[in-house]
């Protein structure tokens, strides 16, 4: 097992495997430099009843289970369920492609919860949640998505990211979460 001497180092190396898989990918099938790839980032905010400590390990990838039973990783680093930095784990979509994950920041003392998620051969994305107080025992969660096509077939899943597709999102967070979070107390 190779130990490294910090996150920053591993999250370092795993990009640049992460990189060494996703661009030979493109580049052989001769996708790079023939076609043009796009990229969108939208955000959407959601209002939570509770601390931003209470609220944002359930953005964590072990906790997001508690109130979204569709989410089910599958842990590669370490090899078991865990909420810190590095962690790296895969999950299957909808539509059955494979992602892969890395937690970027975890702080859950300043509410902030961080994953690039790559889809072989077709995107890259980058997911950012912050959470920050909003009033006395309540805190907003803004989500943030940036994903950017590897391939020209990604650019139809780059498309999807528009401001219906935010809005239909923050509703989706909204519902699914809200049954955990009010037997919690954490939702309105």
């Amino acid at each position: 097992m190779v130990r490294y001497r910090n996150n920053n180092m591993m999250r370092t190396y795993l990009a640049i495997g992460i990189c060494g898989v996703v661009v030979p990918q493109a580049v052989l099938a001769g996708e790079v430099g023939t076609a043009v790839v796009e990229q969108r980032t939208q955000t959407f905010t959601i209002r939570l009843n509770g601390s931003v400590g209470d609220v944002t390990p359930l953005f964590g990838p072990v906790r997001e289970a508690e109130w979204a039973p569709e989410w089910s990783p599958h842990f590669i680093h370490p090899a078991h369920a865990a909420q810190e930095e590095g962690v790296v784990f895969t999950t299957t979509s909808g539509h059955s492609k494979d992602r892969l994950w890395l937690l970027t920041a975890y702080d859950v003392r300043e509410g902030r919860v961080e994953y690039v998620v790559v889809t072989p051969a077709l995107t890259a994305s980058e997911i950012k949640i912050r959470v920050v107080p909003d009033g006395e025992e309540h805190c907003k969660a803004t989500i943030s998505y940036r994903r950017s096509a590897l391939t020209p077939e990604g650019n139809e899943e780059v498309a999807k990211l528009d401001a219906d597709w935010a809005k239909e999102q923050r509703i989706h967070w909204e519902r699914v979460s809200m049954g955990h979070w009010r037997r919690s107390g954490i939702h309105d």
